[in-house]
């Protein structure tokens, strides 16, 4: 059930953002193409984050303390001036978010625990769309489907002529999503925190 609709629900985001993109080019039949090729990425992928999502909702969430740990109060340099960590009752989703830096320029890290039915299917998404090979670019923003430091991800960065800002988004043992979001510092600059967070700390 999971792998059906896992599926159908990639074939129509991909669909759509193929129609959008024909409408804005004269490549509709080259966007086809790639998503047709996305798309039997992850049809051949489904059965394996069908088995993930299965093994993710016998375990149990990481307690706050457990998360904190992987945020630690200065990464590369900066400080660490807040975090909000804790489940949520209604979705027994497990996560936590802590900020660096001042008001100007800083980092946001944040890590969603897969385990629990809620977790494991955005685990099961992100793993899907971490398959798919996609690469665009619209009003300064480039995103891609890229390795950082030998980690499939999804980057994304942002420049004009007076701002910056960049985004890393990855997986973590298969179970933990993790997402650094960087204001004022460019997609090289971001990288360099990502070695600072304690993600070992993860079990």
């Amino acid at each position: 059930m999971l792998k059906k609709t896992l599926i159908a629900g990639m074939a129509f985001l991909m669909l759509s953002c193929g129609n959008q993109k024909k409408e804005e080019s004269d490549s509709g039949a080259g966007n086809l193409i790639d998503n047709v090729s996305n798309l039997n990425k992850v049809a051949k992928s489904a059965d394996k984050m069908e088995e993930l999502s299965t093994k993710l909702k016998k375990l149990t969430p990481l307690t706050n303390d457990e998360l904190k740990a992987a945020v630690p109060e200065t990464i590369d340099g900066l400080k660490r001036k807040s975090f909000s960590a804790g489940g949520y009752a209604v979705t027994g989703l497990s996560t936590i978010e802590a900020e660096y830096g001042d008001d100007i320029k800083y980092v946001k890290v944040g890590i969603i625990d897969g385990a629990g039915d809620s977790g494991s299917a955005i685990i099961s998404l992100m793993a899907m769309t971490l398959s798919m090979d996609k690469e665009s670019e619209s009003n300064g923003t480039v995103s891609k489907t890229v390795d950082v430091n030998g980690i499939r991800s999804i980057t994304e960065e942002t420049k004009s002529e007076n701002s910056v800002s960049s985004s890393i988004k990855f997986l973590h043992k298969d179970r933990y999503s993790v997402s650094l979001d960087g204001t004022g510092y460019t997609l090289q600059e971001l990288e360099s925190f990502l070695k600072s967070v304690k993600l070992d700390e993860l079990k």
